[in-house]
């Protein structure tokens, strides 16, 4: 599940890459503010056990 999860992340940061020239620092605010929230899931993720290998 995690790697689907960092899998879309690359889906998304691929275009956006492209257009970060054009559109300045609100493509660069919003990466930041995707991010953050799949760092949240992470943590969450982390938390609940499930990161754990045994």
């Amino acid at each position: 599940m995690l790697f689907l999860a960092f899998d879309v992340e690359m889906l998304f940061m691929y275009p956006w890459a492209v257009i970060v020239m054009a559109s300045g620092f609100e493509a660069v605010a919003e990466m930041f503010i995707f991010l953050g929230v799949l760092m949240a899931g992470v943590v969450w993720a982390w938390r609940e056990g499930a990161l754990r290998w045994t």
